[in-house]
Parts: structure tokens; sequence; C-alpha cells
């Protein structure tokens, strides 16, 4: 079986277990591969494409974390600044919460994705409501830290707001913009940016879908609904980035090997600790650094980021020197166990997975 074959074999069961799309991408120093199954729109029936444009959801956090680190690198900010020291009285505990800790998800600021869970599945109304950041941390100033910041480890989607108002106002301007001018520009990517309020995805894209959520949080039955057009203000820094697979493979690429932080500054992202056990809804990774995740296989350590966001699904893993990479993506966020499952195995298998040379992903 050829490599193409073995991953259009891992694609075509995402969407045998429910996604109606799925793609990848695989990357080393010899040329990519890439592979597509399904339809990026079920009402049409346009087939998949590896090169269609989707939301990343928390793939966003890796690039902000970089940014975050570019400005440590200039001397505008410090791993050890605290959030009071930046943003005063944004919450009543963020003098002992540092821009380390929020990178890393020890803080203890907490989420409130019920709330948000709400209101984008309660009515299409509720998907265009704009959210400002500041309207997004408020959602939880008034409770305390879910632990003491700095002693435990939860993923924290406040958090990483919290660290895009910092990037405004130590840096020059706008996060989208720090994000255009430090990333986008420079590595040259064609599809990927932070959209603001616009609903739409401009371009080559792909639809993306869910199945319903009740308001306790509960999936329901019922055929999926079509969450392309949203307003993704309400996951801003912590999630609201629009890209492609090549783009994204093309980014860590870069990171990774060294072209968008000094060599110490990238030693400290790719410095993890453990995740707990059941922490994660998809146990896809075991340790967390500064914006990256961190993943076993049986070839070795991979590093990258998962991004979910209603209608979307992906991850990008990386070896940590930058030289291997595989991305890949499906058009669903909520759907039955057994697309989880065959998304798993997907980056279980990786290690087997080669593009035009002969070397493992994880070899």
């Amino acid at each position: 079986m050829t490599q193409l074959e073995k991953l259009q074999r891992l694609l075509d069961s995402l969407v045998a277990a429910g996604a109606p799309g799925a793609a990848a991408w695989v990357q080393d120093e010899d040329g990519s591969l890439q592979a597509a199954g399904g339809v990026a729109d079920i009402s049409t029936g346009r087939p998949m494409e590896a090169r269609l444009r989707f939301r990343a959801g928390s793939l966003t956090k890796s690039l902000v974390a970089t940014v975050v680190l570019q400005l440590v690198a200039e001397g505008r900010l410090s791993l050890a600044d605290t959030l009071e020291h930046w943003l005063p009285k944004i919450l009543p505990y963020g003098d002992q919460v540092t821009i380390r800790q929020l990178l890393g998800h020890t803080s203890g600021v907490p989420q409130d994705w019920a709330t948000i869970e709400r209101t984008l599945y309660g009515s299409r109304q509720g998907r265009f409501r704009s959210w400002s950041p500041q309207a997004l941390v408020a959602l939880v100033a008034g409770r305390p830290p879910s632990f003491p910041p700095g002693t435990a480890w939860s993923y924290s989607n406040t958090g990483y707001i919290l660290l895009g108002l910092l990037v405004e106002t130590a840096g020059s301007a706008t996060l989208a913009q720090e994000l255009q001018r430090r990333i986008v520009e420079p590595l040259g990517l064609r599809s990927t940016y932070l959209p603001g309020d616009a609903r739409e995805i401009p371009g080559p894209m792909s639809r993306g879908y869910s199945l319903p959520v009740g308001p306790r949080g509960e999936v329901l039955d019922g055929p999926l609904l079509d969450f392309t057009v949203q307003n993704p203000s309400w996951a801003w820094a912590a999630g609201a980035l629009v890209s492609d697979l090549e783009d994204l493979v093309g980014f860590f690429r870069a990171l990774l090997g060294g072209r968008l932080l000094p060599p110490g500054l990238l030693a400290e992202m790719l410095s993890t600790v453990p995740v707990p056990p059941g922490s994660i809804p998809l146990p896809l990774y075991d340790r967390y650094g500064l914006g990256l995740l961190e993943m076993g296989t049986p070839a070795g350590r991979l590093v990258g980021q998962l991004g979910g966001i209603p209608g979307y699904l992906s991850m990008v893993l990386s070896t940590p020197d930058g030289r291997r990479q595989l991305g890949v993506m499906s058009n669903v966020l909520v759907a039955p166990d057994a697309m989880y499952e065959a998304f798993l195995r997907v980056f279980r298998e990786a290690r087997r997975l080669r593009s035009a040379g002969e070397g493992e992903l994880g070899g």
C-alpha cells in the first residue's frame, strides 16, 4: 500500500464514522502529500479538498503564544510579569497570575464554556452575537481561580483572551495586525487571518457542521447543523483563526525550525508539564507547554496543537525539530463517538505516514 493510499484509508474511516469530510497534509524535507475524503458542502456534494480554508479553533493559541514570546524577546514583556501589571483590576487576583501561567494553562483562570455554548447552539441569531474580549473575561471575573495560580493545570480559553488583550497593550497594534505583521506576512501564509466580527469565510472553504446540543450541554439527535456562518468574536485570541492545512503546517514548520523565536524562548515554549488524566475532552495529548501540546507516539514525542470550534475539528503535529508535520481537519465538531475514535486513530498511526521521502513522521 502506498503512503497516499494509507492516508486516504484513514480519512475514509473518518468519513465513515460520521464526518461529512476530512483532509490531511503531510510535510517533510522531501515534499508534501495531501489527501481528502467526503464532502466540503453537504447541500451541494462539493468534494472536500486539502487546500480549503476552515476555522482553526485553538490552533490560534500557538500563533498568539508565538507573538507573546516575540514581545518577550524584544524586551517588551517578561514571562514573570503579572496580569495586574499590564491589565490592572481585570481580575481580583491578577497580581498572582503570570504571563507564563496564562500561556501554559496553569493560571487557574476559569472559563465559562457553558454560557457560550448555550448562546451558539440556542438559536441561529445567537451565533451572530458580537462579544468583546472584556465581556468574555467578565463571564468569570467574579469567580475565584480554579486553583492557586501555578499549582495545577486546567485548560482556559479565558487565559488566552487575556493574552490577546495583553498583546494589544504591550504591542503597537491590534492582535489581528500583530499576527499579520509578525507571522502571516513573513511566512507568506495566504489563507490565515483573525476575522474579528466577520461571519463568512471568504474564498475556497469548507463548510462546517455539528450535531445539535441542548441547554445542559447534552448532544441531541437530529440532522447536522451548519455552523459555517457565525460571529467568531466569542473565540478571539483563544480560537477564532481562519486558515488552511498548508498554512498551519507551514507555521509549525517555521516555528519549530527556529524561524520565529530565538532558541532560548523556543525551548521555553517546548518545556511541558503533565496534563491531568480526564481534563480534556479528547485524550490526544498528555503534556502541555507554552501554547503547544505534546503527544507520545511509539516513534517518539510529537508537538503541535488541537483545534475545535463549532463546525470544525483539526490538529497539526510536528517532530520537535520541525522537520516533519501532519495536519488533519474534519468539518464537524460535535459528532458520534466513532468519529472521534477515528480522528484519534489518524494520529496514533501518524508514525507510519511519510510524504515524498522515506522517513516516518516520528522517526
